[in-house]
């Protein structure tokens, strides 16, 4: 005798109760299969890092071809808040980013120190990366941007050949090209005697040797003239500020102050602003009533 297959509504359920089966089954392989997640993957450590500036500027003064000086410009950051609910913390960390190989990176010892200061003495549009490492060898990390621009304060005395002052505008990383150069320039004619004057050009010209700005000026005996320019778009590359005697036989003195400036694109400072203690608060209240 021939056996009568189920219902067709019969067969219908039981294939539903067999999907479900399986998606259940599916579902719990993928927790034991998976890694932690969810709760066990938070991380215990609270970056929690004031610092006062991402910005700043180094200056440069040359001096008839000599290098006076050299300024950097320092920043602080200070993990003294950051903690972990693992343990306490092991170690702080700031890479700079303004090197090829990391060499440049600060560790300290967390029980020893809390804040670390590092100076940049190069230019550039940086990402400085900040870690924090506890006990347990749990780690965190955050990125900040740091803008350093550069000023270069040249100058050159009683000389009837001026020598060319060069800008580069190249940044010591692998980072975004200035936004721009910003030129001050003064040229003083110290011939005092009567009837001497000079005329002189300004040029500047860009890394290909084209000029892309020039301003001239006549000068009279015991007077000076300047130029002020901004340069836009001016990409990477060894700028140079020339400036030329067109007329006149007498010695000049040259005063540049020459800025390569980037976008000012970096992370907002994070200052500490201590809590205002409970008898402060009680004294300001009552002086409002």
């Amino acid at each position: 005798m021939k056996q009568k297959g189920l219902p067709f509504t019969m067969r219908g359920r039981t294939q539903k109760a067999w999907l479900l089966l399986v998606v259940l089954l599916s579902a719990t392989l993928v927790g034991c299969l998976g890694g932690e997640d969810g709760a066990g993957d938070e991380n215990p450590i609270t970056m929690n890092v004031h610092y006062d500036a991402t910005a700043g500027m180094i200056g440069q003064r040359i001096q008839d071809g000599t290098t006076l000086s050299t300024t950097g410009v320092e920043l602080s950051f200070d993990f003294a808040r950051v903690t972990s609910k693992a343990g306490t913390m092991k170690t702080f960390t700031y890479d700079p980013g303004d090197d090829d190989d990391g060499s440049n990176t600060v560790t300290v010892n967390a029980n020893d120190q809390a804040e670390i200061t590092y100076t940049y003495l190069t230019h550039g549009f940086f990402t400085a990366r900040l870690t924090a490492v506890d006990e347990s060898d749990n780690e965190r990390s955050m990125d900040l941007q740091i803008r350093i621009d550069k000023e270069i304060i040249w100058t050159q005395t009683n000389t009837e050949t001026p020598a060319n002052m060069p800008v580069s505008t190249m940044p010591d990383c692998e980072c975004p090209a200035p936004e721009k150069i910003s030129l001050e320039s003064t040229i003083a004619n110290t011939n005092e005697l009567i009837g001497a004057q000079v005329t002189v050009s300004w040029h500047l010209v860009n890394p290909d040797s084209v000029e892309e700005a020039t301003h001239t000026e006549q000068i009279g005996n015991g007077q000076e003239a300047s130029w002020s320019h901004t340069e836009y778009n001016v990409g990477m590359g060894d700028w140079s500020l020339e400036v030329t005697i067109d007329s006149g036989n007498d010695s000049i003195d040259i005063n540049h102050r020459v800025r390569v400036l980037y976008a000012e694109e970096e992370s907002a400072p994070n200052p500490f602003n201590p809590p205002v203690a409970d008898e402060e608060e009680t004294s300001l209240s009552a002086k409002e009533n």
